[in-house]
């Protein structure tokens, strides 16, 4: 099991420390319920980043926590929290996140969430964000995540879906999204499409939770407090198009490594055109559900 750091004058420091980034993130969030730019307001944003400061996160658990976003989103949002462990199973995101939160209470671990290292009833709330897509056995990780959780603690899980009344700037998103999906299972990668509501619902309620809340928003909670909240309502912004297109070259580089020449040439086709609809229509981040429950206690 991995072991935590019990040491009491490191303690005292980690409280000191978390004391002030929950005054600073209570300021934070103030401003951010006050100052949306007027797309993000009426987003739904708003009201999940309202649902998240009604939550005492105690110990967090995030899985699939990559470089750490979902644990700054958290850090930001939640009414207090105790500390943070993140699991990834990609040394490279988890050394980014490392630097991220240095001097912080988060501690990082090299992780297979099918095959979660921790006792039963381990942690307060265990979290997840835009990561089901990326599983390759869900259900089994969806019964670890549930395992580690204590009785009556939160489980969180935010995830983007494909359907729904999506704009043209979206829906470049999610067929990028497809594409680079296409290519990563290409190259042996899990990489689904992106799931519809239902599926994610259907999913969240195979799940032993009670008290269960789903909300539904256009932009992401993180954008509330993101430096580029203002540009991000223009989605043909000339920095947002750039990074989209540099992505997309990213993505074409990694074609070579594809043996099948038909797949190569039909994926090196789709990519090009969607340079052209960036261009054309923008780019957006889709929509997507945040789900909050509890463990049932019995």
């Amino acid at each position: 099991m991995p072991r935590f750091n019990t040491r009491l004058c490191e303690a005292a420091d980690a409280r000191k420390l978390k004391n002030l980034n929950d005054n600073q993130s209570a300021q934070e969030g103030e401003t951010e319920l006050e100052n949306p730019p007027g797309r993000l307001a009426t987003s739904g944003a708003v009201e999940m980043r309202v649902k998240l400061g009604s939550i005492s996160g105690g110990k967090v658990l995030d899985i699939a926590t990559g470089s750490g976003d979902f644990i700054n989103v958290l850090m930001k949002t939640l009414k207090d929290y105790d500390s943070f462990v993140g699991i990834d199973i990609s040394k490279k995101d988890l050394e980014s996140a490392k630097k991220r939160f240095k001097d912080q209470p988060v501690e990082l671990l090299e992780m297979n969430a099918e095959s979660l290292e921790f006792n039963d009833n381990s942690f307060d709330t265990v979290s997840m964000a835009y990561s089901l897509h990326h599983l390759d056995r869900i259900d089994k990780v969806l019964t670890e995540m549930q395992r580690v959780l204590k009785p009556g603690g939160n489980l969180i899980i935010q995830e983007e879906f494909r359907d729904g009344n999506q704009t043209e700037a979206q829906k470049t998103n999610l067929l990028q999204h497809t594409w680079d999906a296409e290519i990563d299972t290409s190259l042996c990668k899990t990489h689904r499409e992106t799931f519809t509501k239902n599926e994610i619902k259907k999913l969240i309620s195979h799940m032993q939770l009670e008290q269960v809340e789903i909300l539904e928003s256009a932009r992401p909670v993180k954008c509330l407090s993101c430096e580029k909240r203002y540009k991000c309502e223009d989605p043909k912004d000339v920095d947002n198009i750039q990074d989209q297109i540099k992505e997309i070259d990213d993505n074409l580089k990694r074609l070579q490594d594809i043996t099948d020449p038909e797949t190569r040439k039909n994926l090196q086709k789709r990519g090009e055109e969607l340079k052209e609809r960036n261009k054309e229509f923008g780019n957006a981040t889709p929509s997507a559900l945040l789900a909050v429950g509890k463990k049932c206690a019995h």
